[in-house]
């Protein structure tokens, strides 16, 4: 295994065992919920938006080491971000673990680098997305509900 395999495994770990945005979020306004059937990872997110922008970010779930730190980092890179940077950065990380081409990922994003070799496996490559797939059916169902006349 090279140097930068070695490290990037080790960030993996260290994001998937040492969680800062496990829990519920009571306030959250936002529940949102991803199931990876193939290999059984469950992520569901809490989320608090208030004026376009992610106040707090919470999940609960359980799943394989690569989707729990792929939920840690994204959870850490949304907070205090607006719902326009959010869905900058799902594009950016599904390009980084989808596309051909070479993209990397910029500071203060640089963690996600780590997640750039599931590429390589095809099966996960959705355990990495699972969450990202979940946050971007959040953002979507809150502008839904948000742009969606009230009733009472």
């Amino acid at each position: 295994m090279s140097l930068n395999e070695d490290l990037y495994k080790e960030i993996i770990i260290e994001y998937s065992q040492n969680p800062k945005h496990y829990g519920d979020l009571p306030e959250a306004n936002i529940h949102e919920e991803g199931v990876n059937r193939s290999c059984g990872d469950e992520v569901q997110l809490h989320l608090l938006i208030k004026d376009g922008k992610i106040i707090h970010a919470k999940y609960t779930g359980q799943g394989c080491s690569i989707c729990m730190a792929s939920t840690e980092m994204m959870s850490s890179y949304i907070e205090n971000q607006s719902l326009e940077q959010a869905k900058s950065l799902i594009d950016l990380f599904k390009s980084m673990i989808m596309s051909k081409e070479e993209v990397s990922m910029s500071s203060p994003y640089e963690d996600l680098e780590a997640l750039k070799g599931v590429k390589k496996f095809p099966i996960r490559v959705k355990c990495a997305t699972l969450s990202w797939n979940t946050l971007e059916q959040a953002i979507k169902e809150y502008t839904r509900n948000k742009n969606s006349p009230t009733t009472g």
